[in-house]
């Protein structure tokens, strides 16, 4: 309508100003000339074409809002459509896809589900030369040195989310050599993230305590962990909960878990009562409880810098971490419980030496500081472990294998530390490949006087795709064992024993 009196006004204008000189004039005050009145028209028939030219444009815009209102509607009809599941999922069901990324993997397009399969093997060449004589063993009994090889670890690894990426799962199973190849389960757990500063989780895990404890087995510097630390101190796998989270920017790392007990992932609630315990049970009603806090001082990658103990990144910056554990239990009659050394009573050994028991009737109270430091194919590691041991059943029935062994029945104290150092050789065409480890370590028990022992490593490792494919070897000496552990190479406790391992690892 604008359109149309714009034209009339337009054409009227036009109009006066032809006919104003006309009618001025005297000669022509009543008539027009035919050439006038020719032009006249002619002016009206293009201003008339052009109105409707004018109008066809407007009554085209006015189709044109209306079929893009018609669309926004249609529009928001699909969306509403497409917004509910069931229909979207009948019209456009979900299409899975597969690849490798750091493990081989199926998930829904969607991005709701997600199966992820990894893994990782060790076969392993040993030699454990060892004196013939041992306090612990048959004092008769002549033994020779071993040599062969194993397949130390196989391990396989499911892992992902389902409904939702903050819903995760794992299970890995083993089949060790220590196991005598049988297949278990070495991890399986359900995991919950509310926030990353809050996290839950629950089943079968690793215990939060020694750093060399929580590192992943395929990401070892040595062959294995510390020979005479670790099985001393390091706390294994527990079934149990646990609460986590990463703090300020991920600086910072927690975990408070709540778990059957100690190093015990076979302990279950309901068995039969098994009268060759003190107690008559399988398992006590007492929780063990672990705390570790880690502080991820320096480094670009907070939470990633120290997943693997070499610098095959090599930090062009300094990295720093700080960790703290404590760890409780009061064993009342557990079944499965934590292997711990003592001193052998000097009436039993005039020499010294350490017997193995286990920890009923005993409460437990560890602390445990660690380091580690990386830097331009340099890397540092250091732990120092202080364990109280405190025997609630001395001198009262059910006896405590600790009290019968030691006639110890005030509290005791056992601390242990080691370092590690490892650095990339920088020789022409193996950088960032050829890597020389050191390490020292020792423990020390104080029941019926002092005794310890040392542990001294060296070694040198060839990654050829990082820590996916490696080749090490290493030598260890250990001049008394004070424990017997199969993953660390220690057959028997008190053994004089020289280790050299060679290991090829293979981890996809």
């Amino acid at each position: 309508m604008r359109m149309r009196v714009l034209a009339s006004y337009l054409l009227c204008a036009v109009l006066g100003t032809l006919l104003t000189p006309a009618l001025a004039d005297e000669a022509g005050v009543t008539s027009l000339s035919a050439d006038q009145l020719a032009r006249l028209e002619a002016i009206y028939e293009a201003q008339q074409q052009k109105i409707e030219l004018l109008q066809q444009q407007v009554a085209a815009a006015e189709l044109q809002d209306q079929d893009a209102a018609r669309t926004e509607a249609m529009r928001q009809q699909i969306r509403e459509i497409l917004s509910e599941q069931e229909f979207r999922e009948s019209l456009m069901p979900s299409v899975l896809q597969a690849g490798y990324d750091q493990g081989f993997f199926i998930k829904s397009s969607d991005d709701k589900f997600l199966l992820k399969i990894k893994g990782h093997l060790q076969f392993r060449w040993t030699h454990y030369g060892t004196r013939s004589d041992n306090r612990w063993a048959n004092a008769r009994l002549q033994r020779n040195d071993r040599t062969g090889f194993d397949f130390q670890r196989i391990r396989l690894d499911f892992q992902g989310h389902v409904f939702s990426k903050d819903l995760t799962w794992r299970i890995i199973l083993r089949t060790d050599a220590p196991d005598g190849y049988d297949v278990r389960p070495h991890y399986a757990y359900i995991n919950y993230r509310f926030r990353d500063e809050f996290q839950f989780r629950a089943g079968i895990m690793r215990i939060a305590s020694t750093r060399a404890e929580v590192t992943s087995g395929a990401a070892f510097q040595f062959i294995d962990r510390p020979t005479v630390f670790n099985p001393v101190f390091g706390l294994g796998r527990g079934v149990g909960v646990q609460f986590w989270g990463q703090l300020f920017e991920k600086r910072v790392e927690y975990y408070l878990q709540v778990l059957n007990s100690l190093a015990s992932p076979g302990n279950r609630v309901i068995t039969p009562d098994n009268p060759n315990t003190p107690t008559g049970t399988e398992m006590d009603s007492n929780p063990a409880l672990v705390f570790r806090a880690v502080w991820h001082a320096l480094g670009d990658d907070p939470g990633q810098d120290f997943k693997a103990e070499a610098d095959l990144s090599f930090h062009e910056s300094p990295a720093l971490d700080f960790g703290f554990h404590y760890a409780f239990n009061e064993d009342e009659g557990d079944l499965q419980t934590t292997q711990i050394p003592y001193p052998l009573p000097r009436r039993i050994a005039n020499l010294g030496g350490f017997g193995l028991t286990n920890t009923n009737g005993l409460q437990i109270n560890q602390f445990g500081f660690d380091t580690a430091f990386k830097w331009q194919g340099f890397s540092a590691i250091g732990e120092y472990v202080l364990r109280i041991v405190d025997p609630r059943r001395a001198g009262r029935v059910p006896f405590s294998n600790w009290w019968l062994f030691t006639n110890q029945g005030d509290t005791t104290v056992q601390h242990g530390a080691y370092v590690q150092f490892g650095y990339f050789l920088p020789i022409p065409g193996l950088e960032k490949k050829l890597e020389a480890v050191a390490r020292v370590g020792g423990v020390s028990l104080l029941a019926n006087g002092r005794e310890g022992t040392w542990e001294y490593s060296g070694g040198l490792n060839y990654y050829i795709r990082g820590n996916n494919v490696k080749l090490q070897t290493d030598v260890t000496r250990v001049p008394e064992s004070p424990i017997s552990n199969s993953y660390s190479g220690l057959a028997n406790v008190n053994d004089d024993a020289l280790i050299w391992r060679v290991q090829l690892q293979l981890a996809f």
